[in-house]
Order: structure tokens, then sequence, then C-alpha cells
């Protein structure tokens, strides 16, 4: 195998067995696959296009003005692909990109080679093939899928992706499990919004139990226990049903606006989605308006958030809800320390203080706000945490912790959508039975 890396210094450390980002597993199968001579590295284009029929696309399209997906990066390559082949290549599209872009990146090879003028007739035949991996997990979620999709209209070339996914899909190298794969052929516009609906289905089920759990707050009823309620239902199901600061990260909220403003482009307002996305961004705002109710003003206060990036198991902040938090609670004259376990600063939040642990950045606190729901975080010694504390509300916006230990400890334990910890045995009975899993669960969902 050959890949493409135009930028040096990642190059570099991408010889040297690094991966630039966390990402638990990957550094290990890099390092091991250079040093076999299975995974060779390179920023020629040219060398690696003479080297392979097959090429995989996996490239940012990040948010544009408009909230379309940005096609730069690919129109880019597509060029550069287009002006160096010097035979058959199938394009395989592994990111989220707008129904329809096959066709566009296909034109814009096509195009490139046609103006080179020196005879050589490449040709090019694009299939969809969207990743479904999550941060954190990505390693498994690629060896291990629900699914693997391709799309297009070529059924050879459809046939010749199938047959690189055939150890995948048969589970048959050593680590394969039980379950297979399904395989789901298809055109290459189906493809492209099967990668689109299912993060928007995703992005929803969690506004949905977020929307939930504030109705929650205001009968006295326990999100967590409704949650297992409803998941019970084959209907509905497990996942992405855990209650807290909402979803963040690269994914859900750029495709579920790319997805909204494609409606949009064909005249068609989505209403549900638009809410969901609404409903996302107040989750956050609404843990500072309840630290304000409970300690008065913020100015002055001295506020400790455990974790930064969007989820745990990454050092991923693109959109992650604690910076958001940080900056509202900055932006209120509150003096906020962090710790996470991935994250040494945070440059794009200045003011915010940094610790080397859980317990240094409670000191003097008047509050703590599990905002990532790092394992680290859910083995805390609550009485040690209580010891480093000014306070005693500790927040949990994740709803990761178990209220009782928490309250022993003689800290003020507050949950998103559940109430007070001191309920009758019973009810108490079925939450601890119930929970505790979160980590588990929360891992179902992507965001």
């Amino acid at each position: 195998m050959i890949a493409v890396e135009v930028d040096e210094t990642r190059l570099a450390a991408l010889n040297q067995g690094r991966v630039s980002f966390y990402e638990p597993g990957l550094d290990e199968i890099v390092a091991s696959a250079v040093a076999a001579g299975r995974l060779h590295l390179t920023s020629d284009m040219r060398q690696a296009l003479d080297s392979v029929p097959i090429v995989f696309l996996c490239l940012g399209t990040p948010a544009g003005m408009s909230g379309d997906a940005d096609l730069t990066a690919y129109r880019l390559a597509a060029q550069t692909i287009g002006a160096t082949a010097s035979k058959h290549h199938i394009l395989i599209i592994k990111s989220t990109v707008p129904v329809g872009a096959g066709r566009v990146i296909e034109g814009w090879c096509e195009a490139a080679a046609a103006e080179r003028g020196d005879g050589a007739c490449p040709t090019f035949t694009v299939v969809s093939n969207p990743e479904f991996l999550r941060e954190g997990r990505a390693v498994r979620d690629f060896l291990h899928p629900d699914r693997v999709v391709i799309g297009g209209e070529d059924e050879r070339a459809l046939s010749q992706v199938a047959q690189l996914y055939q150890p995948i899909l048969r589970q048959d190298f050593s680590g394969g499990d039980r379950h297979h794969p399904v395989l789901i052929r298809t055109a290459s516009a189906t493809a492209e919004m099967i990668k689109y609906a299912a993060n928007a289905f995703l992005a929803t089920k969690v506004s949905f139990i977020n929307e939930i759990a504030n109705i929650c707050e205001l009968t006295d009823a326990d999100v967590v226990q409704v949650a297992r309620g409803i998941e019970l239902d084959r209907r509905i199901g497990p996942g992405c049903l855990d209650a807290g600061l909402g979803w963040g990260g690269s994914c859900l909220g750029k495709d579920l606006t790319a997805l909204i403003s494609h409606a949009e482009d064909h005249g068609y307002k989505a209403e549900l989605l638009s809410a969901s996305l609404s409903l996302n961004a107040r989750q956050r705002s609404r843990v500072v308006e309840r630290l304000r109710r409970r300690l008065g003003v913020l100015a002055n206060r001295h506020i400790t958030l455990l974790g930064l990036s969007f989820k745990p198991d990454t050092d991923d902040l693109r959109d992650a809800p604690a910076v958001r938090v940080a900056q509202e609670l900055l932006g209120a004259d509150a003096t906020v320390a962090a710790y996470d376990p991935s994250v040494p600063d945070v440059p794009l939040v200045p003011g915010l203080i940094m610790a080397g642990s859980a317990y240094d950045a409670a000191e003097q606190a008047d509050a703590v706000v599990i905002t990532t729901q790092w394992s680290e975080f859910l083995q805390l010694d609550f009485d040690k945490l209580r010891a480093r504390m000014r306070g005693t509300l500790l927040l949990d916006g994740r709803n990761c912790l178990d209220p009782h230990s928490v309250a022993a400890s003689g800290l003020n334990y507050e949950g998103i959508g559940r109430g007070a910890p001191d309920k009758p045995a019973m009810l108490r009975s079925a939450s601890l039975s119930s929970g505790w899993r979160f980590a588990g669960r929360y891992q179902a969902c992507k965001g």
C-alpha cells in the first residue's frame, strides 16, 4: 500500500510511525506497517498513481461559508490526479461529500486530463465509499463495521471495490469476530445520502434525549431511567440516548448543516434538522445558566472543567462543548481551570488555566463540571476532590457518575435531567442497575 501526504512535516512523522492526532492503537499500526514495508509513504503523486489502479481519497470537507461542504481539497486533488495519471483509476471517495459530488469530482479529473495536451488519455471511475468511523474507536470501527457502503454506476468498479473489503466482510482475519458486516451496493447518490442521513439521525437522537432531559428537570423525572425505558423498545434501540452537554466534533454538526443547506438548494426547509442544531447549541449554555443559578454571579467564581475534548479517547477540540462552556464562563469573568488527559493546552481559549490532574484543577473550586466522560473521571476519589474544593457543587454534565458515591463525600451532585440522589430505595436500585454502563453506551454514538 502506498499513501500520499503533501505536508512534509506530517510525512516525516508518519515515516517514523507517528500520527499527528490521538487515536488509540493507530500509531502502533502505522509504525508496524512502515517497518514491515506494507505501507510506503510519499509526497510524489506520480509515483503513487503509477503503482496502483485504485485510489482512496480521504480528504477534509469542512463547512463552507454557506454551510455546504467545502470541496476545495477534492478539487485540487482531482486536478492533480487528472494532470498526472497515465492509465485508468478507480477513485474511492471516503469523505462525506454533497449528494452528486462524485460526478463533479470525476469531471474535474477528466477536465485536467484533457488539458494536458501530451496525448495521454487516462480515464476515471468514481465510487462512493463513505466511512463510519468514530473518533476514539476508529481502528475497531474499520475492522468490525456494521455495514460497508459502496455506491456507483459502474458495476465492474463496484465489484473491484467490494473485493477489497472481502477480509472485512468475511471477518476471516486474525481478530475477526462472528458478526459479519452487511455490504450495501447502490447508486452513488444514495451512498452519499446514507452517510448524511446516518449522522443526521444520530445528531437528532442526541438532541431529542437532551430535550427530554430538560423537561425531566422541570418534572422531577430521571432521564437516565427514561432512556433505559425507551431504549429497550426495538424500534428505538440503545445508543445516543445519553443526555448531557450535547454532541460535538467535526462530523455531526458539519454534516447536519451541509444537509440542511443542500435541502435549501432544492427549495426544502429541513425544520427537524434545524431544530436539532439549535437545541444542541442551547444545551451548552444551559450548563452556564445552571452554574449561575447555583452560585449567583459568576464573576470571580472558580469553576473547574474536567475534560475538554468533545469525547473521550481523542484530543479533538473541534466544536467541543467544553470549549464553548469555558468561553462563556470566561466571558462572565469567572476563573476557569481545566484538565484533560489528552489536551495539554487550548490556545483558542485565552485565560483558561490548564492543570496537570483533576485534583489540581479542582483546587479552591466553587464548582466542578464533568464535561467529557473520560474513564479516568469515573474513578475519581470524591473525598479527595472535595478536600481540594472551596465549594461543594459537582455538576455531572455527562451523567456518567454514581450520584450516591458523589453525595457520600459531602458534594452536592447534579446531573442533566436527573433528580437529587435521595430517591426511594427501589428507584435508587433501578438507577444504579441501569447506569455506570455509560462509557460503553456512549461509544455506540459517533458524535
